[in-house]
């Protein structure tokens, strides 16, 4: 079996939740079949910049096709251009095909190559509805596509052009329920084949935590924050309402934050900013934690979620994301918040109830172990890649 696979951005190193989806699915398709990657030569969705070289390498057992992006994002200037532009209802496709480009990465070369090779493919698997190589992709090479969406409610979902996004595809890959009604009750499916597949989560390793707090001084407990710390990502609502809860609540637990900045590093007190950290560290880190935070109102799925409540760390999430509530829901294991107030509440209640954290842990592990088992991830996406084959799934 011959399977393609197109999206963004791919590689080690690179963070994101669908690149680390299709990175995980391709390598392990590596091992029962051959995998073609198309992508980009960008390892930063900010600028889109030509940082990998072109061309093919092969990468943990998968063939990987790069393509340099023909212009690099200015993000102020793309994000003052798109919020007008979102409010219009007159938009032209021919003016959102324009903001599609603009967006990036705008890999023309890659769509030519695709458009040349579809036919080697038993099945051609596309990731996130929402960027240039998916779109202009899916127009070139419908007919054994398998759409991974990673679909979350914001403006360009509204956009016309997105429509042919969903009409193209024989099958849908959805991350989770949530995912699905919503695209469902935006876009006509109609019998085309849909699973929620879901990623896998793999079990963690043993950690020393006690080694981790005392590398990093952290002598109280704390609620962590694993990801891209920007303000889009909803990090400085976070930070304010942590303020809140701190001035409220004098020993209230601290707020430690892992990832890369892409906002003005916050001086609040009780607030840790340790960077980038190995794969054990992060283990560790989440081990050592009385909650995961997950601050975003846009998710898909959220893997950092996942990660922690298969380590059977609560969640904290916010409560304006459909997915993330719906996990909290699902598993027994989270709170939500949409205020202040109850963001603190909710802190309150994780740092000093040892039964409620007790429980939501049992309920957390049992969660990841029923639902994001990768033997159970993987039979869905063979599931779905036989559909579009056009064999009986």
């Amino acid at each position: 079996m011959k399977l393609g696979f197109v999206l963004q951005r791919y590689g080690e190193g690179i963070t994101g939740g669908s690149e680390s989806l299709a990175r995980a699915l391709a390598e392990r398709f590596a091992r029962e079949a051959e995998v073609t990657v198309f992508t980009s030569c960008a390892r930063d969705y900010v600028t889109w910049r030509n940082e990998l070289a072109p061309g093919r390498s092969h990468e943990h057992g998968v063939e990987v096709l790069r393509f340099e992006s023909a212009r690099e994002r200015d993000l102020d200037a793309f994000n003052a251009y798109s919020e007008p532009f979102y409010l219009r209802t007159d938009r032209t496709p021919e003016e959102e095909r324009d903001w599609l480009v603009r967006q990036g990465p705008f890999v023309p070369g890659l769509v030519e190559e695709l458009a040349r090779r579809k036919g080697e493919f038993d099945a051609i698997l596309f990731f996130t509805y929402l960027y240039y190589p998916t779109c202009e992709g899916l127009r070139v090479a419908p007919e054994r596509a398998v759409l991974v969406p990673t679909t979350h409610d914001e403006p360009p979902l509204r956009f016309s052009v997105f429509r042919e996004v969903f009409d193209a595809p024989r099958a849908f890959a959805f991350l989770t329920p949530a995912e699905e009604r919503l695209v469902r009750s935006r876009f006509e499916l109609g019998d085309r084949p849909g699973l929620v597949a879901g990623m896998g989560v793999e079990a963690p390793p043993v950690t020393d935590v006690l080694a981790f707090r005392t590398r990093h001084d952290l002598l109280r407990p704390y609620a962590l924050y694993a990801g891209r710390i920007d303000a889009g990502k909803g990090c400085d609502e976070m930070i304010a309402f942590h303020a809140a809860y701190r001035r409220a609540q004098a020993g209230g637990l601290d707020l430690v934050l892992l990832g890369k900045l892409a906002m003005p590093e916050p001086r609040e007190p009780g607030v840790r900013h340790l960077g980038f950290v190995s794969e054990q560290e992060k283990w560790a880190a989440f081990a050592g934690a009385s909650a995961v935070v997950c601050p975003s109102p846009y998710e898909s799925l959220s893997i950092v979620l996942l990660e922690g409540m298969a380590q059977g760390v609560p969640a904290l999430v916010n409560g304006r994301s459909d997915v993330l509530v719906e996990h909290c829901r699902r598993s027994n294991a989270g709170l939500w918040y949409e205020t202040a107030e109850e963001f603190g509440e909710a802190l309150d209640l994780l740092a000093r109830g040892d039964g409620l954290r007790q429980a939501m842990a049992q309920n957390a592990r049992r969660y990841v172990a029923a639902e994001y088992r990768w033997d159970v991830v993987m039979e869905r996406y063979r599931s779905l890649i036989a559909a579009a084959r056009g064999s009986r799934p």
